[in-house]
């Protein structure tokens, strides 16, 4: 039995999942450009705003926050009340775990239909770290900005649709 998560709305969450084997999925840029789009539309409809992202050939890092709090990296001066997440399907609170899911599974289909990619690549794990510190947070940027940079991946890694960071948002957290 999958052990139920603890969520903490008032911090953001630097998330990561990956494709099954390592599959270079991403390499090719329309992948990247029809998931960046799917990371937006996800984040609006769950209410997650999207702070920072980078999609690797073969994983994907979100930095994200639960939409419309007062909060700060370090913890808002009211922090929220930490609740355990409701299923994926049939609960009606968003949580990251209805994200993630939401994401998967609306990219694994629109892949599906648009491009005719029709095998399982999606590994069913993802992880997650809460972002409660400043520091943390610069970190989490660093790692995301220098990812593509230590893998030694061609410069359009560097850029839309495969890297976004939201400097006015992360700034409103500190």
């Amino acid at each position: 039995m999958t052990q139920r998560r603890i969520y903490q709305n008032e911090y953001p969450y630097f998330i990561t999942f990956r494709t099954q084997e390592g599959c270079p999925l991403f390499e090719e840029t329309k992948h990247a450009k029809l998931l960046s789009k799917i990371i937006f539309r996800t984040g609006q409809m769950k209410r997650f705003g999207i702070l920072s992202y980078q999609i690797m050939p073969d994983h994907v890092h979100i930095l994200t926050m639960s939409a419309g709090r007062d909060t700060r990296a370090r913890g808002g001066n009211n922090p929220l009340p930490t609740r355990v997440s409701v299923p994926a399907v049939g609960g009606n609170q968003n949580t990251i775990s209805d994200f993630i899911y939401t994401l998967k599974s609306y990219f694994y289909n629109q892949i599906r239909s648009q491009y005719n990619v029709d095998f399982p690549f999606w590994q069913k794990r993802y992880y997650t770290r809460i972002v409660n510190t400043d520091k943390y947070l610069y970190t989490v940027i660093k790692y995301i900005k220098q990812n593509p940079i230590e893998a030694e991946l061609p410069d359009k890694y560097h850029h839309l649709p495969y890297q976004y960071i939201n400097l006015n948002k992360i700034n409103k957290l500190l």
